[in-house]
């Protein structure tokens, strides 16, 4: 991927320039400002952009996503040290992909990524399948809803992510690397936890069945 980097913290942003690099991915430039990053941004169109939200000049983080969503279409993933809940709403509305909270570590850096890439792969597909069927069940990527029999499933924001991924891989196994980074976000899990997340987006889903490809990962399958 072709990403950008904005962040007025010189050492943060080696930090994340140093992992992305390592991970193969390309950084197209580093700024501390806005204004510059605008001005490159509009001839050279990155994947994504890691945002401070915090930026030095008249225009913080947020309002520069802003600009970066509506006249470019690029989206960001925010790097914040921010825990209000009013700052947090207001980078919501963007529809960032994702949040990295300060300090991390670059083993938060790659899950970030990761879950960018898997994002932004799945924002793609969207746009050629709105929707998976398998059964009686139906997935709309675009709304990010399941149904069965036309009637929507209640669950929980993370079975709903897990069985959105699931129904995106249909007839393949999804790793349980990529499982951990898309729901856990790079945050260690217990294996209890994972079991546990398992078992119940299987109650929920009477005539499907989430099976493990032991010791690979997990996939979807019609009982």
């Amino acid at each position: 991927m072709k990403i950008v980097i904005i962040e007025d913290d010189a050492l943060i942003a080696y930090q994340i320039e140093s992992c992305v690099r390592t991970l193969g991915h390309d950084v197209l430039g580093s700024f501390d400002a806005a204004s510059e990053a605008l001005e490159f941004i509009a001839e050279n169109k990155p994947d994504f952009v890691f945002m401070d939200i915090e930026l030095n000049g008249p225009m913080d983080g947020i309002q520069c996503a802003g600009v970066l969503k509506h006249s470019f279409g690029v989206p960001s993933l925010f790097v914040t040290s921010h825990d209000e809940t009013q700052v947090i709403a207001e980078a919501t509305k963007l529809d960032p992909l994702n949040f990295l909270p300060k300090p991390f570590t670059d083993k938060n850096i790659e899950a970030a990524v990761a879950l960018a890439d898997i994002k932004l792969s799945h924002t793609k597909q969207v746009k050629e399948i709105s929707v998976s069927q398998l059964g009686e069940y139906v997935f709309n990527f675009e709304h990010l809803t399941l149904k069965h029999q036309g009637t929507i499933v209640r669950l929980t924001p993370k079975e709903l992510k897990l069985i959105g991924l699931l129904f995106k891989n249909l007839g393949n196994t999804v790793s349980n690397e990529e499982i951990r980074n898309l729901i856990w976000e790079g945050n260690e899990i217990s294996s209890a936890a994972y079991r546990k997340l398992i078992s119940r987006a299987n109650e929920n889903i009477a005539g499907l069945n989430i099976a493990s490809d032991k010791g690979v990962g997990y996939y979807l399958e019609e009982l």
